[in-house]
C-alpha cells in the first residue's frame, strides 16, 4: 500500500527500481530519461511558464560536489587541530609536574625558616621580658628618687620648685605626674609621720595645703572649661584629679554646676499644677470620677529631666573616661532634689483631702515616674552607657525610694481599705438608719439559722461556714465602731431634716439602688487594679482582703440587709393579710428583687473576673476566695428562696381564703345565672391583681419563674376545690362557666405552659356535664387520661346521679 502524497508516473516509477540502477543507469541517463519529455516547453501552465528540470537538477548536482569538497577540507582541519590539542595537553602536564616540585622546595624551605624563627623568639622573650623589668625598674626607679627629692625638699623648706613647675606647666603629661606624685607623697608622709620627729607632722601638712591648692587650681579650670563647654580641657582635668584622689570632687564639681535642678524646683509649682485646682481634688474624692489624672507641670518637668539627662550623659562620656559614676550622683541627685519634691508634695496635699483622692494620686505618680525610669533605662542601654546594669540599678532604687514612705508596711493598702469602707460605710450607714427597725429584727436571718437546707455534714462546708462566719464577725465590729463614731453626725443629720419621707436621700439611700452598688463594685474594681500595679508581689493576700470589705461590708450589710427589709415587709403584709378581707395583696416589697439580682450578677461577674485571678500563683488563698464567695451567694440564694417560698403560701393562704367562700349550693342550680359565682369573682379579681402587681414588682425570668408556680399553685387548689363540691347537670355548666373565667385570666398571663396546664379544668367541667354514658370514653382521653382512676372517681362520685354499683359495672373503674 502506497502512503505517497502525490501519484507518480508508471514510466517514472520504473525508473525507481533497484534493477535499473544496478543494471548500469548512470546519472546523466537517469536525469535524461527524467526529463525526456519537453513537449510542454514554451508553453504555459495556470498562467506561468513551463520551467524545464535540468538546469536545477544539475545546480543541485554541483552543490552537492561542493559540500563534499568541503566536508573533506574540514575533516583535515579536524584532524590536525587534534594533533595540536595533544601537543599542548602534554606541554601544561609538564609545566604541572615542575610548578609541583618547585612547590614542595618552597614549602620546606619555608619549614626550615619557621622553625629558625622559632628559636630566635624563643632566645628573644627572655631578653624582652628582662628588658621590659629593667626598664620598669629604671622608671620606679626614677619616680622613687623624684619622690624622695620631693619630700626631702617639703620636709626641709615645706615646698619642692621641680613639683612646682610640674603643677603650673601647660604640659597634660606634667600635670598629670603632678598629680600621682602628690597622691603618692601623702601616702608616703603619713606613713612617715610621728609625734617624736614635729618636723614631719609640718611636712604633711605643707603637702596637704600644696595638694588643696594643685586640687582647687584644677577644679577652677574645670569650672571655667564647663561653663565654656570646653570638653577637652574638661577630659584632661577630670583624668589628672582621677589619679589624684580619684575624681570625687571633680564629679561633685560637675554635677553642682548643673543649675537647670535649681530652675526646676522653682518651678514645681507653676502652671498646670493641680496643687491649687479644687475642682481636680474635688473629682479625685469622687468615686464616681473615672477619668485619668493629668497633671501638665510634672509630665513637662519629667520631660524637660529626661531631656536633659540624656545631653548630660552624652557630656559625661566626653568629659570622663568612666561615665558611670558620674551618672549615677547625677541620676540619684535628680530623684532628690526634683522628682522627689514634686512627689511629696502631691502626695502630702492628697493624704489631707482624702484617702481615695491620696491612693489616686498615688497611682498616677508611680505611672508616669515608672515611664520615665523606664525610658531612660532603654536610652543607657541602647547607648552603652550601661553595659553592666549599674544604672538601671540605680533608677530602679531612686524610684523605689520615692515612693517607700507611702507604699512599705501596709501604709498604702491600710489607706486603700480606708477608702473603700468610707464609701461602703458611707452608704450602710444611711441605710441602717432608714430601715433600723427591720434590721433589728432580724427575722430572715433567724428564719435562716432555723432552716436545715445547709449540708454540715461535709466538713469542708462546714469549716468554709465557721471561716465565714468569723470573718463576717470581725467586720460586722468594724462597721459597729464606724457607726458609733458616726452616732453623733447621724443625730444631727435626722434633726435638721424637715421632711425625711420625701427627701431625696431617703429615696437614694433607704432601699436597694443599683447607681451607688456599680460605685461601690468599680471601686473595688479600681482598687484591685492599684494593687496589681503599685503591690504586684501581695496582690493574693490583698485581693483577698479586698473580697471581705466586698462580701462582708457591701454583701452583708447592704444586699443582705435589703433581703432582711424584704423579708420585714412581707411579714408586715402576711400579718395586714390575716386580718384584712381586701382581695389584694401589696407585693411592693418584690420591686427590688430584679434589682437584687442584677447586683448579684454584678457582684459575683466583679468576683470571678477582676478579684479571683489575682490569686492565679496561690492556690491557697484562690480556694478561700471561691470557699468564701460560694458561701455567701448560697446564703443568698437560700434567702431569696424562702422570701419566695413564702410569697407564695401568702398567695396561696389568700386563694383558699377566696375559695373558701364557695356557697355548697352553688353547683345544685336549678337555673342558670346570668353571673360567675361569688367565689369565682373574688378569686379571678385576686389573681388578676395579683398578676398587675407581680408584673410591676418583678421582670423578665424572675417575673416569668413566679407567675408560673403561682399559676400552678392556683391551678393545684382548684383541683381539690372541685373534689369538695355535688355538682348537677346545671350546675355543671355553672361550674364550667368558673373554669372557664379561670382559664381566661391564665391566658391573659400569656405563658404556654400554664394555659396548657389548665386545660385539664375544663376537661374535669365535661365530667359533671356529659352524659354518664360517655364519662368512660372521657375520662380515657385528652390529659383526664393521665389522673389516677381513684382521683377521676372522686370528681365522678361529686355528680348527683352518681351510683357506686352503677359506676363499677358500666365504667370499668377498678
Amino acid at each position: 500500500m502506497s502512503f505517497s502524497i502525490y501519484n507518480l508516473d508508471e514510466e517514472i516509477k520504473e525508473l525507481l527500481n533497484l534493477d535499473d540502477f544496478l543494471g548500469g543507469f548512470t546519472v546523466n541517463e537517469f536525469v535524461e530519461e527524467l526529463s525526456k519529455d519537453h513537449f510542454l516547453k514554451g508553453a504555459e501552465v495556470n498562467n506561468l511558464e513551463y520551467l524545464d528540470p535540468k538546469p536545477y537538477i544539475r545546480t543541485f548536482e554541483s552543490t552537492l560536489r561542493e559540500l563534499k569538497s568541503l566536508s573533506v577540507e574540514a575533516d583535515s582541519q579536524k584532524d590536525q587541530l587534534d594533533k595540536q590539542v595533544n601537543e599542548y595537553e602534554l606541554k601544561h602536564s609538564q609545566n604541572v609536574l615542575e610548578l609541583s616540585d618547585r612547590i614542595e622546595s618552597i614549602t620546606n624551605q619555608f619549614g626550615n625558616l619557621d622553625v629558625r624563627i622559632s628559636d630566635v623568639s624563643g632566645q628573644i622573650d627572655p631578653l624582652n621580658t628582662s628588658l621590659n623589668k629593667i626598664t620598669n625598674s629604671r622608671d620606679m626607679s626614677i619616680e622613687t628618687i623624684f619622690l624622695i627629692r620631693t619630700y626631702h625638699g617639703f620636709f626641709t623648706k615645706s615646698k619642692y620648685d621641680p613639683l612646682e613647675n610640674l603643677r603650673v606647666s601647660k604640659v597634660y603629661d606634667d600635670r598629670l605626674k603632678c598629680a600621682k606624685t602628690v597622691n603618692n607623697l601623702m601616702t608616703l608622709a603619713k606613713k612617715i609621720e610621728s609625734a617624736d620627729i614635729p618636723q614631719t607632722t609640718q611636712c604633711v601638712q605643707a603637702i596637704q595645703k600644696f595638694s588643696e591648692t594643685m586640687e582647687r587650681t584644677l577644679l577652677n579650670k574645670f569650672e571655667v572649661a564647663l561653663d565654656n563647654d570646653e570638653f577637652e580641657v574638661m577630659k584632661e582635668i577630670s583624668s589628672i584629679l582621677n589619679e589624684y584622689n580619684g575624681g570625687t570632687n571633680v564629679i561633685q564639681t560637675f554635677v553642682n554646676k548643673n543649675d537647670f535642678l535649681e530652675e526646676m524646683n522653682d518651678d514645681n509649682n507653676g502652671a498646670g499644677s493641680i496643687l491649687d485646682d479644687e475642682a481636680v481634688w474635688f473629682n479625685l474624692s469622687n468615686p464616681d470620677y473615672l477619668e485619668s489624672v493629668v497633671d501638665e507641670n510634672l509630665e513637662d518637668l519629667l520631660n524637660h529631666l529626661k531631656v536633659t539627662i540624656k545631653g548630660q550623659a552624652r557630656i559625661v562620656s566626653q568629659v570622663f573616661e568612666n561615665s558611670t559614676p558620674v551618672l549615677k550622683i547625677f541620676i540619684q541627685r535628680i530623684y532628690a532634689q526634683s522628682i522627689q519634691t514634686k512627689v511629696n508634695s502631691y502626695l502630702q496635699y492628697s493624704i489631707s483631702v482624702s484617702s481615695l483622692a491620696h491612693v489616686r494620686v498615688l497611682q498616677y505618680l508611680s505611672q508616669v515616674v515608672n515611664e520615665f525610669t523606664k525610658d531612660l533605662k532603654d536610652f543607657f542601654i541602647t547607648n552603652d552607657f550601661d553595659n553592666d546594669n549599674e544604672l538601671s540599678s540605680i533608677l530602679d532604687q531612686c524610684f523605689y525610694d520615692l515612693f517607700i514612705e507611702y507604699t512599705s508596711d501596709n501604709v498604702y493598702f491600710n489607706r486603700e481599705k480606708k477608702s473603700l469602707e468610707d464609701l461602703i460605710y458611707d452608704v450602710v450607714s444611711k441605710f441602717t438608719s432608714y430601715n433600723e427597725r427591720a434590721l433589728n429584727a432580724n427575722q430572715l436571718s433567724t428564719t435562716l439559722d432555723n432552716l436545715n437546707n445547709l449540708d454540715y455534714n461535709n466538713d469542708s462546708t462546714a469549716s468554709s461556714d465557721k471561716a465565714f462566719g468569723i470573718i463576717e464577725r470581725k467586720r460586722l465590729n468594724k462597721f459597729k465602731d464606724f457607726m458609733k463614731s458616726r452616732l453623733s453626725e447621724v443625730n444631727v443629720r435626722n434633726r435638721n431634716s424637715i421632711d425625711p419621707e420625701d427627701s431625696e436621700e431617703r429615696k437614694q439611700y433607704s432601699s436597694l439602688n443599683l447607681a451607688l452598688a456599680e460605685t461601690i463594685i468599680k471601686s473595688i474594681i479600681e482598687s484591685v487594679a492599684r494593687v496589681l500595679e503599685l503591690e504586684p508581689n501581695r496582690s493574693p493576700e490583698y485581693a483577698l482582703e479586698l473580697l471581705e470589705i466586698l462580701l462582708f461590708d457591701f454583701g452583708k450589710l447592704y444586699i443582705q440587709g435589703s433581703l432582711e427589709v424584704i423579708y420585714d415587709a412581707l411579714k408586715s403584709e402576711s400579718n395586714y393579710t390575716k386580718v384584712s378581707s381586701n382581695n389584694a395583696i401589696d407585693f411592693s416589697y418584690l420591686q427590688s428583687f430584679t434589682l437584687l439580682t442584677d447586683i448579684l450578677f454584678l457582684l459575683s461577674s466583679c468576683i470571678r473576673r477582676v478579684i479571683i485571678p489575682c490569686s492565679a500563683n496561690n492556690p491557697n488563698i484562690r480556694n478561700r476566695m471561691i470557699n468564701l464567695t460560694n458561701s455567701y451567694i448560697k446564703r443568698c440564694e437560700v434567702a431569696i428562696n424562702v422570701i419566695l417560698k413564702e410569697t407564695m403560701d401568702l398567695i396561696s393562704e389568700k386563694l383558699a381564703y377566696f375559695l373558701s367562700k364557695q356557697k355548697r349550693k352553688d353547683f345544685l342550680a336549678d337555673n342558670i345565672t346570668e353571673y360567675d359565682t361569688e367565689a369565682c369573682e373574688f378569686v379571678s379579681d385576686f389573681m388578676t391583681k395579683t398578676h398587675e402587681s407581680l408584673t410591676v414588682s418583678l421582670h423578665d425570668s424572675n417575673l416569668l419563674n413566679v407567675l408560673t408556680k403561682v399559676g400552678m399553685k392556683f391551678l393545684s387548689l382548684l383541683l381539690e376545690h372541685f373534689k369538695k363540691f355535688t355538682v348537677n347537670s346545671t350546675g355543671g355548666i355553672i361550674l364550667t362557666r368558673d373554669v372557664i373565667r379561670y382559664q381566661a385570666v391564665i391566658e391573659s398571663w400569656e405563658i404556654p405552659e400554664l394555659s396548657e396546664n389548665f386545660q385539664i379544668l375544663k376537661e374535669i367541667g365535661n365530667i359533671f356535664t356529659v352524659h354518664p354514658n360517655l364519662i368512660n370514653s372521657l375520662v380515657t382521653e385528652g390529659q383526664l387520661a393521665s389522673l389516677k382512676p381513684s382521683t377521676i372517681r372522686q370528681y365522678v362520685a361529686k355528680r348527683t346521679d352518681f351510683n357506686p354499683s352503677y359506676l363499677e359495672r358500666f365504667f370499668s373503674f377498678r
